[in-house]
């Protein structure tokens, strides 16, 4: 991870240059150089050696900007020291529009059972109002490993998925901040045009103000982030949008969207409706991150439940990154639970970075799923969607 380190920079002032830069000082005055005689001080002979003064050391500290971990814009120093919120969000055309999701600074997004779900991350932002919140899966344990012990929101489970929840809590991997537990006391029913299971919402302070242990703190980064300006590797590729195919009857395009630096998100769900949609939060807002990262990995079976995927997020694999219109072929690893993702570029080796901001990571599985370059006119023909 790129961090910013205080750097101390010495300078060293030589006496003939400070002198110098007294003389010059008079000159300027008009002030006339001191002459021989009374008072003067005398100037000893050329062979006679003179002690030199010791030149003074300035030192000077760059200062260290704070940034919030997880999208690598600047932020207050004071407003850092909260803990990470990871929401699960259910991804079924009855559940949009969603609650609060553009203000989740990073969002996974993997399969289920026959479709995707979200677990959202936020830090950096506090919405009132997020949801429909949904249950956890047996892959969340290890996606929640590298994040300082999250407050993690949910709605239940299965026995088997709810004592793993349990047991990660007791291994201190996170905080079970659950509809069934304590915390269901912030959670609510909204039946305004919303049926259960698509319908449970809560809000991020209020569960921060009840439930925030007095030890938590923030995450560490997940991705590194570069500095503005800093220019995109050479393997870098113009390309004006994405197609990844879950493999679930889901399909999701992203589209670079230059006036938002972002890339619009839309969605098709071929079981529920061949519709092509843009994909918008409550407030009519298209999602358009900074940054898409799409990581293929592994999915075996769960644990605790033969019906459901769960995605291996420990170990190596191939990816892309989406930035700036551009996609970067990229190699991802991640040596355990406890670690980021560590991207190399897959021509050069070298570390890849992503534009700060926010950043939605796509997890197809790698036997099946699939992501497939959109052209310029397609990406035109989908802008017709764009909200």
């Amino acid at each position: 991870m790129h961090a910013r380190l205080s750097k101390k920079v010495t300078t060293t002032v030589g006496t003939a240059a400070l002198l110098g830069l007294v003389a010059a000082g008079c000159a300027q005055s008009g002030a006339n150089p001191v002459e021989s005689g009374a008072g003067a001080t005398p100037t000893p002979p050329a062979n006679v050696a003179t002690s030199a003064t010791p030149a003074p050391t300035v030192a000077t500290t760059v200062p260290v900007i704070p940034t919030w971990p997880l999208t690598g814009q600047v932020a207050e120093a004071a407003a850092l020291n909260v803990p990470v919120m990871a929401v699960k969000v259910d991804n079924s055309p009855q559940a949009r529009p969603h609650a609060g999701i553009n203000q989740a600074d990073q969002v996974y997004e993997l399969n289920v059972e026959g479709i995707t779900r979200f677990m959202e991350l936020f830090h950096s932002q506090q919405p009132d109002r997020i949801g429909p919140v949904r249950s956890a899966r047996s892959s969340d344990i290890d996606l929640m490993g590298n994040l300082n012990r999250p407050l993690l929101v949910w709605s239940g489970g299965n026995p088997g998925v709810t004592q793993q929840v349990l047991d990660a809590q007791a291994a201190n991997i996170c905080i079970d901040l659950g509809h069934p537990s304590a915390a269901g006391v912030d959670f609510y029913r909204d039946n305004n045009g919303r049926v259960a299971p698509h319908n449970l919402y809560t809000s991020v302070p209020k569960l921060r103000a009840d439930f925030t242990p007095g030890d938590s703190g923030p995450p560490k980064p997940m991705f590194t982030f570069a500095a503005p300006g800093t220019a995109l590797p050479a393997s870098a590729v113009d390309t004006p949008g994405m197609l990844i195919d879950f493999g679930l009857n889901v399909k999701v395009e992203y589209v670079w969207d230059a006036e938002r630096n972002g890339w619009d998100r839309f969605q098709v769900d071929e079981a529920h409706s061949r519709a092509r949609s843009a994909f918008v939060d409550e407030a009519g807002t298209q999602v358009a991150p900074e940054n898409v990262v799409i990581l293929f990995l592994p999915y075996g079976q769960s644990e605790v439940d033969s019906r459901s995927p769960k995605a291996l997020s420990v170990g190596d694999g191939d990816g892309i990154v989406m930035t700036q219109g551009k996609t970067i072929n990229v190699h991802w690893h991640r040596g355990d639970a406890t670690e980021g993702w560590n991207l190399t570029d897959a021509q050069t080796g070298a570390d890849v970075s992503l534009t700060t901001g926010r950043t939605w990571v796509a997890l197809p599985d790698q036997a099946t799923d699939h992501a497939t370059p959109i052209d310029q006119a397609g990406a035109d023909a989908l802008k017709a969607y764009r909200v």
